[in-house]
């Protein structure tokens, strides 16, 4: 196979830029690695990073997928529920009054 070439141009008005040729430049000495070698692994790094992300998803959503379907949902009702009652009773007011007497009664 024929050996494939491109060229990178940095802007030395912008920031990233010359942060980013100040690191390839140092990499010789700092990490004993040629900046074409630095360059190809950061994005074969990139892409399987890439497709991990993608399988994770899709991990998250099957499993996501299994849990939910044990579960049932029902729609909402646009009524509210009116099985109770607002009338209060005779026994109500009674227990009501026998328990804030023995609250009171615990506090002397």
């Amino acid at each position: 196979m024929k050996e494939y070439r491109i060229n990178i141009r940095f802007n030395p008005e912008n920031e990233k830029d010359r942060m980013i040729v100040a690191y390839l430049n140092g990499l010789r000495e700092t990490q004993n690695v040629s900046r074409n070698s630095f360059i190809i692994q950061a994005i074969y790094e990139k892409i399987v990073e890439g497709d991990r992300d993608v399988a994770l998803v899709e991990q998250i959503r099957a499993v996501l997928k299994e849990e939910l379907s044990k579960v049932s949902f029902a729609a909402a009702s646009d009524e509210p529920e009116t099985d109770f009652s607002l009338e209060v009773t005779e026994e109500d007011l009674e227990k009501s009054k026998g328990l804030l007497r023995s609250g009171l009664e615990a506090f002397g």
